[in-house]
């Protein structure tokens, strides 16, 4: 696990007042060296490449989300949806898949996995 600093231009801080998002990488058996620092550089892109389209990706999972989640958490009113995404942080498979999660003010997490180019191709909700 790894923790990254944002921007309160990308996401406004959490309550407290604090800047972070998680980072979950599970990259398998890695020997510290060349092999990690690669893999790592290619993971530092990937999300710098979802904090720039952040928006593109939140509505993403607006649009796929499971239409049921959706209906509910719209019709509960006030902000629109998108806007009540809250961006958690980042996971990365052992392949340097990188999903974005995003918190919804609910006990579930709503995660967007991302194609080679950065954008959405499947969202799922997680408890």
């Amino acid at each position: 696990m790894a923790v990254i600093s944002l921007d309160p231009a990308v996401r406004p801080p959490r309550v407290s007042g604090q800047l972070d998002a998680e980072v979950l990488l599970e990259l398998g058996k890695v020997e510290p060296g060349s092999d990690l620092d690669g893999r790592l550089a290619v993971v530092v892109a990937k999300i710098r490449c979802a904090l720039a389209v952040l928006p593109e990706i939140a509505a993403y999972a607006v649009a796929q989300g499971p239409r049921p989640w959706r209906d509910y958490y719209e019709g509960l009113g006030g902000q629109p949806l998108v806007d009540r995404l809250f961006l958690e942080g980042f996971e990365v498979d052992a392949e340097l898949g990188v999903s974005v999660c995003f918190d919804f003010g609910d006990l579930e997490r709503i995660v967007v996995a991302l194609d080679a180019s950065g954008r959405g191709q499947g969202v799922e909700l997680r408890p």
